[in-house]
């Protein structure tokens, strides 16, 4: 057992608080992480908020980074050392698995959300294995599936990519599959929207327009390679259309409000692709006769339809070479609710909390 504080969600609704926790040893595949860092997502504030009460306390966190500290006897491809950062976790062995798309594992909810067993306080159980990891800790118990070395990448800077970044990078580039010369449009820039933008730009986009209320947010997205920028309204899509030459090839959505997805789709050109990858309302009305005379698809998107093991290091090389400006949506902090708190207020982009070693 590893004993360690644990930031943890008690109630729903709260914040989490600092509990100390014992860990498992790693058996099987499973592989135990020292986090050096570790992202605040928008979504450990919406399942902090939505957790079933039954389930808490719950270690949230799914963007760490760290060293890998012991290893189970069928863990392979790691060894004690290495610099890692963790992402969703995934079977490896089903249809989804096999064709290189683990995010629609079918042990998705299993893996991800319904606990690691084992975790205590004391007497107390503590649900942990959120997105197969729950790294508001100081240690992480993951599997050799989720864990992928980054070599000397920084850990504040290897952290997002195991999510956000991997997100939005994955959705323009796996997911719409951008092409050179084609034109794209994000709605809402928070971390993984600004990750889809640079992921555009990556991709060779010659018009990259970013959608957002926020005009300090707009204006970040000009420095991270959108071509125009455009304030949130009714108005949006018309000038999407003008920004691109008649309508975009590809739309982001990071929002999943109705009203803006209804813009995203009035903003393709024929024949164009909508992404949604926004967690928010549950269900949306869309234009269904312009979808099908133009020709449009609106399609899913979970985790950038990425395979962990090869995409992760190649936006680690990218973030080396300059191509994948991270740092520029990055905010360290040493203090977990001014991490926490940036986060809830919109404050940093990507508040990424950043332990005492030790």
């Amino acid at each position: 057992m590893t004993s360690t504080v644990a930031r943890v969600v008690a109630a729903p609704g709260e914040a989490p608080s600092s509990l100390e926790v014992q860990i498992p040893d790693p058996t099987g595949n499973q592989v135990l992480v020292r986090i050096a860092a570790v992202g605040v997502c928008h979504t450990d504030l919406t399942l902090a908020a939505q957790w079933p009460e039954q389930g808490m306390p719950v270690i949230l966190g799914h963007e760490g980074a760290g060293v890998v500290e012991a290893l189970g006897p069928d863990a392979r491809g790691l060894a004690v050392g290495d610099r890692v950062s963790l992402t969703f976790d995934s079977c490896g062995a089903c249809e989804f698995c096999a064709a290189g798309t683990p995010g629609y594992c079918e042990q998705a909810i299993v893996r991800n959300y319904l606990g690691l067993p084992g975790i205590r306080s004391g007497e107390t159980a503590v649900t942990g294995g959120f997105f197969g990891q729950s790294s508001f800790a100081g240690y992480a118990l993951a599997t050799d599936r989720n864990v992928i070395p980054i070599g000397d990448l920084p850990f504040e800077l290897a952290a997002p990519l195991g999510c956000s970044v991997q997100t939005g990078v994955g959705t323009v580039t796996r997911a719409l599959k951008v092409q050179a010369g084609q034109s794209v449009v994000v709605f809402g820039t928070g971390a993984v929207g600004l990750a889809a933008v640079m992921g555009a730009k990556l991709a060779g986009a010659t018009t990259i327009v970013a959608v957002d209320p926020r005009e300090d947010r707009r204006e970040l997205a000009l420095s991270l390679g959108a071509t125009h920028a455009v304030e949130a309204g009714p108005q949006a899509a018309h000038q999407v259309i003008e920004a691109t030459g008649g309508g975009a090839h590809a739309a982001v959505d990071t929002t999943a409000r109705p009203e803006v997805l209804t813009q995203a789709v009035l903003a393709l050109r024929p024949r164009g692709a909508l992404a949604v990858v926004g967690l928010g309302a549950p269900s949306a009305e869309l234009p269904v006769m312009l979808i099908m005379t133009r020709g449009l698809r609106v399609i899913g998107v979970i985790e950038g339809d990425s395979e962990p093991s090869e995409f992760l290091p190649e936006l680690a090389q990218a973030v080396r070479e300059g191509r994948l400006p991270v740092d520029r949506i990055v905010t360290p902090f040493a203090d977990f609710d001014e991490a926490w708190s940036a986060a809830k207020e919109g404050t940093a982009v990507k508040p990424v909390w950043v332990p005492p070693a030790g």
